[in-house]
C-alpha cells in the first residue's frame, strides 16, 4: 500500500467524524439559542422571573434590564422585601409605573449600591429605573449577615461584564475583558437549563391560561415564575420561632446586637450614595421600613431600634420614607420575619398607595410652579 493511499484512507475516515462533531455543534448552538430566545422573550414580554432560587443571577440577564428603565419602579431589598413587595399589587397602586422585583436573600445596604452600579455600568443609561423602591430592615442597614454575599459571590463567579474587589465599602467593580469573561460565560451557561425549563413553563402557561382562562386562579401556574414565595399558613409553631429568635449564633443575635449610633458614619454615607445615584438619574427614590414581627420588637437592647430609625431618617432627609414597623399583626407572618401572601399584599398595596400619593403630590406641585 502505497503512503497516499494510506493518507486517503485516514482521511476517509476522519472526515465523517469531524462532520458529525460539527452537525452535533450546530445544533448544540441552534437549539440554546432558540431556548435562549424563549427565555429572554418571557421575561421581557410576559414578565417571567425565570431564576426562582438564585435571586442574585436575574443581574446577568440583559432582557431583564436592557432598555428597561422607563417607568420602571426597581424594588431592592431583603428577603423580606421579596416576599412583602409584590410587584403585581404595588401596580395597581402606584399608576404610570412597572415594578420589578430585584430583591435578594440576605441582601445588605451595600449589596443594593452594587446592583445598581452594575445596572447601569452593565446595561447603559437606559437601564436606569425612573423610580426605586428601597425595603429597609435593621439587618439590611447594618450590612448583617453570618456568610459571604451571594450576589458579591455571584459577580465574581458568573458575571461577564464585572469582578468586584473587595477593597472599599461599597466594594468596586471592575470590568473583565473578553478573554475574562470567558470562564465566567461558561460557568453561567451551565445553570441555563433551569432558565429555559422556566422559560418554556411561563410561555406554556401564559397559552394555556388564555385558551382556560380559569386556570389563572391556579397557583401553581405562575408562581414557579414569579419572583416572591407567596408564603401561606406558618412554617413552625409560635414557640418555635420564638426560640429561634433567641438562638445564640444565629444572624438574629447580630442583629439585636448591632449598635446603629457606632455605625452611623457607614449608614449615612451608602444611603447618601442612592441619594446621589437618584440625583444623577433622575430617579425618584422612596424608602419602606418593612414590618416586624412582635416578638422579635422586643428582642432589642433599649434604644437600639429607635436609633437604627433616627439614622436612617436623618441620612434620607427629605426623601419619602413609610415606617410598617408595626403594621401587620403576627398572624400574618409566616415565620420570624417574612410575611404571609395575605400580609404580603395589605403591604404591597400600603406601599403603592404611599408611592401614588407622593407622586401625585410632586405633579400638582410642578403645575403650581
Amino acid at each position: 500500500m502505497t503512503s497516499s493511499t494510506r493518507d486517503s484512507d485516514r482521511w476517509s475516515g476522519t472526515l465523517p467524524r469531524l462532520a458529525v462533531l460539527v452537525t452535533v455543534g450546530l445544533m448544540f448552538v441552534a437549539v440554546h439559542a432558540a431556548l435562549e430566545g424563549a427565555a429572554r422573550f418571557s421575561e421581557r414580554y410576559l414578565g417571567a422571573y425565570l431564576w426562582k432560587e438564585q435571586d442574585y443571577l436575574r443581574l446577568f440577564s440583559p432582557a431583564n434590564h436592557a432598555g428597561r428603565g422607563r417607568h420602571r419602579l426597581l424594588i431592592y431589598g431583603p428577603s423580606e422585601a421579596r416576599e412583602g413587595l409584590l410587584p403585581e399589587e404595588i401596580a395597581r397602586e402606584a399608576k404610570g409605573l412597572k415594578p420589578y422585583q430585584n430583591s435578594q436573600s440576605i441582601g445588605t445596604l451595600e449589596d443594593g449600591l452594587i446592583v445598581l452600579r452594575y445596572i447601569e455600568g452593565a446595561y447603559g443609561p437606559d437601564a436606569v429605573p425612573d423610580a426605586m423602591l428601597l425595603g429597609v430592615t435593621t439587618r439590611f442597614a447594618g450590612n448583617l449577615r453570618t456568610q459571604s454575599s451571594p450576589l458579591v459571590e455571584g459577580i465574581n463567579k458568573y458575571s461577564p461584564h464585572f469582578r468586584v474587589v473587595e477593597d472599599a465599602h461599597p466594594p468596586s467593580l471592575v470590568r473583565r475583558s473578553f478573554v475574562e469573561s470567558i470562564e465566567p460565560r461558561l460557568a453561567l451557561l451551565g445553570l441555563m437549563p433551569d432558565r429555559y425549563r422556566r422559560g418554556l413553563f411561563a410561555i406554556a402557561s401564559r397559552t394555556a391560561t388564555k385558551i382556560v382562562p380559569s386556570l389563572s386562579a391556579e397557583r401553581r401556574s405562575w408562581v414557579p415564575i414569579a419572583p416572591s414565595k407567596y408564603l401561606i399558613g406558618k412554617y413552625a409553631s409560635e414557640a418555635a420561632t420564638k426560640k429561634w429568635l433567641v438562638t445564640p449564633g444565629n444572624f438574629w443575635e447580630l442583629v439585636h446586637d448591632w449598635n446603629p449610633a457606632a455605625d452611623r458614619e457607614r449608614v449615612t454615607r451608602e444611603l447618601q450614595m442612592y441619594r446621589d445615584f437618584a440625583a444623577k438619574n433622575g430617579t425618584e427614590l422612596y424608602v419602606v421600613n418593612l414590618p416586624e414581627l412582635s416578638w422579635n420588637r422586643e428582642l432589642y437592647k433599649p434604644g437600639r431600634y429607635e436609633a437604627y430609625l433616627e439614622v436612617v431618617r436623618s441620612a434620607i432627609g427629605d426623601t419619602p420614607f413609610l415606617d410598617l414597623r408595626t403594621f401587620l399583626p403576627d398572624e400574618l407572618f409566616f415565620d420570624d420575619a417574612h410575611p404571609t401572601w395575605d400580609g404580603a399584599i395589605k403591604v404591597s398595596r400600603e406601599v403603592g398607595a404611599f408611592i401614588n400619593a407622593h407622586r401625585r403630590a410632586a405633579t400638582s406641585a410642578r403645575v403650581d410652579r
